[in-house]
Order: C-alpha cells, then sequence, then structure tokens
C-alpha cells in the first residue's frame, strides 16, 4: 500500500455566493484553454508545480481533439498530497507520484498496466526497469535529477584550488577557505526532509552505499537491525559528524526560503551549496560558472551521486469504463512519452537542471554534462524515501538541528532507533482523525478558525488554490490547496492543507467590513492581473461595513499589502494547526462551522 498523504476542492461561513462568483469569474480550476473538441469529454490531468499549458499546446499540435482538465495543487507537501490522493483511490485520469518503488508500493490496483503499449520503447531499458513489477508497467519515469554538491567553478579557479576528489582534500579546502575568508558551504534547510537526504547522501559514500549498507536498509525497515547496534551505520554517523566539523554540514541557510540560499550561492563568496535544487543559472551581472561533485567518500574511491525520479505517471484503472476517454488519455501518455513531450512540461530552469529518461535523449545541454560519464559508469545511489516516511520529518528536524548545533550526533541516532517501530509499523503520530472527507472549502473553515484563534483576531479570509490559465506555474502558494481525507491526521497531513506549510508564519490585517467585501469579490490577486483565487470568509458574524476588524489572512497581494499594515504574528501556522487539530479526537464536517 502506497503509505502516505493529500489533494484539492473549497467553501467558506458567511458567503458561498461570493466565492462562487470569484471562481466563475477567474474561470475557476477548470482549463478553459484546453477544451479543443466538446465532443470528447476532457481527461483529467495533474502536474503539481510543472508547464501544463505548453504540455497542453503540445498535446494539441498532435491531437487536437483531446480536451485537458487540469487538476490543481500549490501547496508545500506534493509528495504526500499525491500519496493520500492515491490511497483514497481519489485520482485524476492521467496520475502521477513523485516517489514510487515496486518493490514496496501497490498500485496494480489502482493503475492500467502500460506494458504493452509501443510508447514505452521511448525509454532507457535501465530506467523502465527501475519501474517493473513482475513484468507489468504500472508507472512510467519522467525526468530526474541527480543530487550531488554544487560548486562554484569560478571561486576555485581565482584561488588556484583544485576540486576535491576526497573528503581527505575536501578537509584540506576547507581549512585554505576559513584562510582566504572564502565561505564553505551553503546548505538549503527550508523543509524537515532536507536533513534525512543530507545524512543518508553522505553515508552512502561510507557504509550506506555498500552492499552490506542495502541490506541493513532492509534490515532496518523490517525491525531486525537499527543504527546504534550495527558498527557499519555507527561508522556512516561519525563520518556525517566529520563534514559537519569541517562546516560543511552548518544552519547558514535560509530557514524559509531555498531562493534566498540560491541567491546567496549566486553571489560568489561561497565555495559549495548542499541541497536538493540543481543548477544555479549565471544572470545579471553574476559571472560565475558553477559545476556538480559527488558526495565524497573518506579515500575518494566510493563517491557517488544520488539519482531521483522527479515524477512518475501513470493510467487510472477506471478509464476501462470509458474507451473514449482511455483512448484520449492514452495519446496524453504518448506525448508524455517523448522529449518533446516531457520538455513542455518542465519549467526552462529545470530543464536544465534535469536528465531526461529516454533513448537518444542528451545531457550536453543540460547542467550534467561534464558529469555525464560518472553518471554513466554507474557512480549512483538511489534516492532514499519509499518505505522511510515515518521517520523522514522527524530525523530530517533532529539533523537540521544537528546542523544547526542544537542536537548531537547521539541525538540523530536515537532519533532514527526510536523512530524504528513507527516505521516498521506504519504508525506515524497521529493528530486528530478526519471520519469523512473534509473538501477544499472546509479545510478553509478549519484554517480559517485555527489561525484566527492562535492570532487573537476577529475573522480569517483564507484564499483557495485552484489552477487559473495564464499564471505561473507556482499558482497560488499561499493559500488552502486540498481537502482532508477519511484517516488519521498527522503533521505531513496538515502541511498539504496549510497556506504557511511547515514553517511559516501567520499574517494579520486590519481591514473595514467594505474591505473585507471588496476582498471577496475580487479574490487574491497573487500576480497583479485582475485574476483572483477565491478568499473564504471564516467568521463568527456577518462584518459590517463601516466595522474594523483584525483579519488573520492568507493570501496579500502587493495592492493590499500597499493600502494596509500586514503584520506578522510571529505564530508559526503548524504550530497553531497541531494545536487546533490536537484538541479534537475526531473530526468531521459539522466541526468547520464557527459559532
Amino acid at each position: 500500500m502506497i503509505k502516505k498523504i493529500s489533494r484539492r476542492s473549497f467553501l467558506q461561513v458567511c458567503g458561498i455566493t461570493a466565492a462562487t462568483a470569484a471562481l466563475t469569474a477567474c474561470g475557476g480550476g477548470k482549463a478553459e484553454t484546453a477544451k479543443k473538441d466538446d465532443a470528447h469529454e476532457a481527461v483529467t490531468f495533474m502536474a503539481p508545480y510543472k508547464e501544463i499549458e505548453a504540455f497542453i499546446e503540445q498535446v494539441h499540435s498532435v491531437y487536437p481533439e483531446v480536451n485537458i482538465e487540469v487538476v490543481p495543487y500549490s501547496g508545500d507537501n506534493t509528495t504526500t498530497c499525491l500519496q493520500n490522493m492515491f490511497a483514497a483511490g481519489d485520482l485524476p485520469d492521467v496520475c502521477t507520484l513523485t516517489y514510487y518503488d515496486p518493490q514496496i508500493d501497490l498500485v496494480s490496483d489502482k493503475l492500467l498496466d502500460l506494458s504493452g503499449y509501443d510508447f514505452t520503447d521511448n525509454y532507457v531499458e535501465s530506467r523502465l526497469q527501475d519501474v517493473f513489477d513482475n513484468g507489468a508497467i504500472y508507472l512510467l519515469p519522467s525526468v530526474y535529477n541527480c543530487y550531488g554538491i554544487t560548486y562554484n567553478k569560478t571561486l576555485l579557479r581565482e584561488h588556484g584550488w583544485e576540486l576535491p576528489n576526497s573528503f581527505a582534500e575536501l578537509e584540506v579546502l576547507a581549512a585554505k577557505a576559513k584562510e582566504a575568508g572564502v565561505d564553505l558551504c551553503l546548505p538549503q534547510i527550508q523543509y524537515p526532509g532536507y536533513g534525512f537526504q543530507y545524512l543518508c547522501n553522505i553515508a552512502d559514500a561510507d557504509f550506506l552505499g555498500t552492499l552490506d549498507g542495502r541490506l541493513w536498509q532492509k534490515d532496518y525497515l523490517s525491525g531486525k537491525a537499527n543504527v546504534s547496534n550495527t558498527p557499519g551505520m555507527m561508522q556512516a554517523m561519525a563520518y556525517v559528524k566529520k563534514w559537519k566539523d569541517i562546516g560543511m554540514l552548518n544552519g547558514s541557510g535560509d530557514a524559509l526560503d531555498d531562493n534566498v540560499t540560491l541567491q546567496r550561492m549566486a553571489e560568489g563568496n561561497t565555495l559549495f551549496l548542499i541541497g536538493n535544487t540543481n543548477g544555479i543559472v549565471e544572470a545579471g551581472g553574476n559571472a560565475d560558472k558553477f559545476g556538480l561533485m559527488p558526495f565524497l567518500s573518506e579515500d575518494g574511491t566510493q563517491n557517488v551521486f544520488v539519482l531521483n525520479v522527479n515524477r512518475f505517471y501513470g493510467l487510472n484503472k477506471k478509464l476501462k469504463q470509458n474507451p473514449q476517454k482511455l483512448e484520449d488519455a492514452l495519446k496524453v501518455m504518448r506525448v508524455l512519452s517523448t522529449v518533446a513531450g516531457t520538455s513542455a512540461l518542465q519549467p526552462a530552469t529545470a530543464l536544465k537542471s534535469s536528465l531526461l529518461p529516454f533513448k537518444g535523449a542528451k545531457a550536453d545541454g543540460t547542467y550534467y554534462a561534464d558529469i555525464a560519464d560518472t553518471l554513466n559508469a554507474g557512480n549512483t545511489a538511489p534516492f532514499i524515501y519509499s518505505g522511510w516516511e515515518n521517520t523522514f520529518v522527524t530525523t530530517g528536524l533532529k539533523m537540521l538541528d544537528f546542523m544547526k548545533g542544537n542536537a548531537t550526533m547521539e541525538d540523530v541516532i536515537r532519533q532514527l532507533d526510536e523512530d524504528q517501530d513507527s516505521v516498521v509499523n506504519n504508525t506515524p503520530d497521529v493528530i486528530t482523525t478526519v471520519t469523512e472527507e473534509l473538501s477544499q472549502q472546509d479545510c478553509a473553515m478549519l484554517v480559517g478558525r485555527c489561525f484566527a484563534q492562535a492570532t487573537g483576531s476577529d475573522l480569517a479570509l483564507v484564499s483557495l488554490s485552484t489552477w487559473i490559465p495564464g499564471n505561473p506555474t507556482e499558482q497560488n502558494h499561499h493559500g488552502v490547496a486540498a481537502k482532508l481525507y477519511a484517516k488519521g491526521i498527522t503533521d505531513y497531513d496538515l502541511s498539504v492543507i496549510l497556506p504557511t506549510g511547515w514553517n511559516r508564519t501567520i499574517q494579520t490585517v486590519t481591514l473595514t467590513g467594505q474591505q473585507i467585501s471588496d476582498l471577496l469579490a475580487s479574490g487574491y490577486d497573487a500576480y497583479g492581473n485582475g485574476k483572483g483565487y477565491p478568499y473564504v470568509l471564516v467568521s463568527p458574524v456577518q462584518p459590517e461595513a463601516g466595522k474594523t476588524y483584525q483579519v488573520a489572512i492568507c493570501g496579500v497581494s502587493d495592492r493590499l499589502a500597499a493600502e494596509a499594515t500586514v503584520t506578522d504574528s510571529g505564530v508559526v501556522g503548524m504550530d497553531a494547526a497541531k494545536t487546533f487539530f490536537g484538541a479534537y479526537t475526531t473530526i468531521s464536517r459539522a466541526d468547520t462551522a464557527w459559532s
């Protein structure tokens, strides 16, 4: 069974008509531009943070008769969103997952076997081998990334330094950088899972990447071995600590925005960047050049890059009930299984830092051109996620604390050991239990009450994350983006729906009742183009036009920020949500009203 977590829809307490009008005005979540032939029922398609409109144009250039309806998501936790949808069987026609391991994840009950279709011949055999499930193929890989350590080529050349090929050489270089006043490393630290990945990636260059280390991973997941009772893993953890000791692992990255960390790296006084974002594009006045080096082993004999498929795509098994939709969905998959189709779906910057899974696809124009031979030689390790979900965040957070100097390596080891029971038995820490499906509107109601009460506000305005044609791929990243399904709710689930994600704070603003009414009519104009994302009004009373209210707000446009005083409450949305939702043993639709 896919193990984790949620997705989209909407409502409010005072003003269903206003929100409905706003949705109609902006086209709602439907893609009008995707309509080509009204005789064909639309194929539903979900690809969060991708260039969906460009892909639709590519489909229409080959199959103009195919209609596509976009299912949106623009929240903080795409992985859990997609996994929750999958577990609930609430799937679009063209399905997507961010992680998939056919040895762990059962998908045959929900997806069609694609192995008999000719478009699978477009894929490199080794990439297909990764998704074979007893001869069947239920999900096809899309672009994949190669994670390593970004380095500043220009800075190395200016100081006459050589790129290290081992940790021993890196240690020497670290001392030289310190003496020269050059910052050694910026780690990206926006998301909790980063800490877990840095731990695994460095350990892959030690014991974890050996055959015994691979066997240990299976033993940990089955409960046969933990970290503290395995000498090889204790050795690997000690090796990770060495990276902190020389300054490679630290807390200097921006905790709220990876882009800020990237911008600082582009300024040109830092040698290395560790993170899950590859490719710093030379732009503006910055002429520095950047490259990618592997995670280094002690002596350089076990250096490793980490490969991770960015998305997997498949077809909903229910399509068999509708032959015309199935035919059109197969056409979408056929386009998706080409260089042109997959390239159209990727943002330009992402394409430069991605590798394609197709025969004949070249790395020449990508960020990986100078390491292609190394990758082809097989000096890679798989990205570790599937099966580890119930320790991914907790160990990740502990690892970030370790990097910042707020925890010891012994604390990290203890966290992994303590999480093992939860990992083996799939028993995450449950905050509350949702007893029935809660729509996007229902979730907005709950989030609005939560944020208003946490900040002492009179009411809340919560924007909804819909899909608006013509807006950037991020769409609305400051609204409620998904629904909650009937299940035990964890912090993963909350991160799926919260406008503040994992660690952002709640904003408040003072507004008159008339201003509130105007915002309900116009929506959250995120890009200043008049295309507003609808607000949900969450209030115990109907606001009066002439009165003034403190409002907890999710979605502040530039215009509103210029006209009113927006205040950072200092209250982390996730902390408020854990307290609010944790006060309920169970939650149903009846609990959404604020009275």
